[in-house]
């Protein structure tokens, strides 16, 4: 299994739109790592490229790292963030799988769907609780919000398990806790450093659950600019086993 973070920043991008914040000045004028596009993951799996998230400015993601196969397209709630990208993918040259709880392809298809996204997209549904499974790996969504539909998934492919949180609160599910029970990985979605942030939970809080649930290593992303710059958040990091801070363009294989 292959990761490639295309996109590690939170709704609002670093350098966020007309921000004078320190954060957003020197990612400004030092560039990448500081720099961040919104959130968007390339899963390389058997047989099966999954791109996670489609936010805007997909499509020069997908340029820039070269992505010229894909076979499914996920997305894990219908805000903009996540899914505003989606109409890009009228112009993909081939056939694509669309991953998406029922209720929330709804939501999606009311704000972002296209008659030629039909032509190219099919509906796969997934529900949670209930593996999908696509051969030599599986997938297993399930639900981080109770008031908006918004999913994580747990990605098992031969020994290796990989849970991937979303946007979650610090306070979750028991059965959550449980999928990422000795996970090989967490990716967890982390926009601010500290609490208090009621509705995602923070960097504090997410090496808290790394060790709670005894996961072996946590990657972090989703990372705005109300958080410690890429250079500051990794040395913080280092104090932690198995803890790193995702950037744009990284890759890991397990």
């Amino acid at each position: 299994m292959k990761i490639t973070f295309l996109g590690t920043g939170a709704a609002e991008g670093i350098p966020a739109i007309n921000c004078q914040c320190h954060h957003c000045r020197r990612a400004r004028e030092e560039g990448a790592p500081l720099t961040r596009e919104r959130n968007a993951m390339l899963f390389e799996l058997p047989d099966y490229n999954l791109l996670v998230e489609s936010p805007p400015g997909v499509r020069e993601m997908i340029n820039r790292y070269g992505v010229n196969r894909l076979e499914g397209v996920l997305v894990t709630h219908s805000a903009y963030d996540h899914v505003g990208g989606v109409r890009e993918f009228e112009y993909w040259q081939d056939r694509l799988d669309f991953l998406a709880d029922e209720n929330l392809f709804r939501l999606i298809k009311r704000e972002h769907w296209t008659a030629r996204l039909d032509e190219v997209m099919f509906h796969i549904p997934y529900y949670p609780g209930a593996a999908l499974y696509f051969g030599e790996f599986s997938l297993l969504p399930f639900a981080v919000r109770r008031k908006q539909p918004i999913f994580g998934f747990s990605l098992k492919e031969g020994e290796h398990r990989v849970v991937y949180t979303s946007d979650t609160p610090a306070r979750l599910t028991n059965y959550a806790r449980c999928l990422m029970r000795h996970a090989d990985l967490l990716i967890v979605n982390t926009p601010t450093f500290k609490p208090p942030k009621e509705d995602h939970i923070t960097v504090v809080e997410a090496i808290r659950l790394k060790e709670e649930v005894e996961a072996r290593d946590l990657i972090l992303t989703y990372i705005n600019h109300n958080n410690k710059p890429h250079d500051e958040l990794e040395a913080y990091v280092q104090a932690f086993e198995g803890v790193r801070v995702a950037y744009d363009g990284m890759s890991i294989e397990l």
